[in-house]
């Protein structure tokens, strides 16, 4: 269910408000107060809507309304205000005294939208307009997605490629024992264990055949090789 129309529109009257018609309005709210606006203009003798008096009270017609010029400090504060706000007039007015929302949001789209364009200021955003935000404003967005998704990238290559290596090994010690004759049956945890054990002895080749470890001929001889410990029944996997 919609909300009920403030008043029946069939006979009202339409257009600008007559200095008759205001007098009217200004008298009655100086005798009984605002408020009540549904039934305001049928007391006060006015064939207008309920709306339409408020409206016209309250960005005309109420005495303590600031009229003239925007003052700086006032064009600062609706700049600022907009930024926060965006177009929420009435919430903006509260912040001005005396300033109705109408002539703010006026004043807003006749001069102060302008001034930001011409200083090189988007009036949506409040942030500098720049060649490379207007041809792609997302362009600072991506590269950042990018950088930050590549290591994961990789990361996941990584990690793919070592479980691709455990599930062929552990599959290679399978085959061995379908030959052989083995006490106890290959695990997974052996299968990781020899990998790991392979990438290490890859590592320190390379790092001897490229000049490291303190010989000039490659030789690895000061580096030792821990054995590994044979693996109890009860921690295989």
């Amino acid at each position: 269910m919609g909300r009920t129309p403030c008043c029946n529109e069939a006979g009202l009257k339409r257009g600008a408000w007559t200095a008759d018609e205001d007098q009217k309005l200004i008298a009655y709210i100086q005798e009984h107060g605002g408020g009540g606006w549904r039934t305001m203009p049928q007391k006060a003798g006015l064939q207008r809507c309920g709306k339409s008096c408020r409206l016209r009270w309250a960005n005309y017609l109420r005495p303590d309304i600031k009229r003239g010029e925007f003052s700086t400090e006032e064009e600062k504060m609706i700049i600022q205000l907009h930024a926060t706000l965006g177009n929420r007039w009435s919430a903006i007015a509260r912040h001005l005294p005396k300033r109705t929302d109408n002539e703010i949001k006026n004043y807003w789209n006749t001069h102060l939208k302008k001034r930001l364009v011409d200083r090189g200021i988007d009036p949506v955003t409040h942030r500098l307009i720049t060649s490379s935000s207007m041809d792609n404003p997302c362009n600072m967005v991506e590269e950042r997605s990018d950088s930050e998704i590549r290591p994961i990238q990789r990361s996941i290559s990584t990690s793919a490629k070592l479980i691709n290596q455990v599930s062929a090994k552990f599959a290679q010690m399978q085959r061995k024992e379908m030959t052989t004759t083995v006490s106890t049956p290959p695990t997974c945890l052996d299968a990781i264990k020899a990998v790991l054990l392979n990438s290490t002895k890859d590592t320190i080749t390379y790092s001897g055949s490229s000049g490291g470890g303190g010989g000039d001929n490659g030789d690895d001889s000061d580096v030792e090789m821990i054995p590994s410990r044979p693996i109890s029944r009860s921690s295989r996997i």
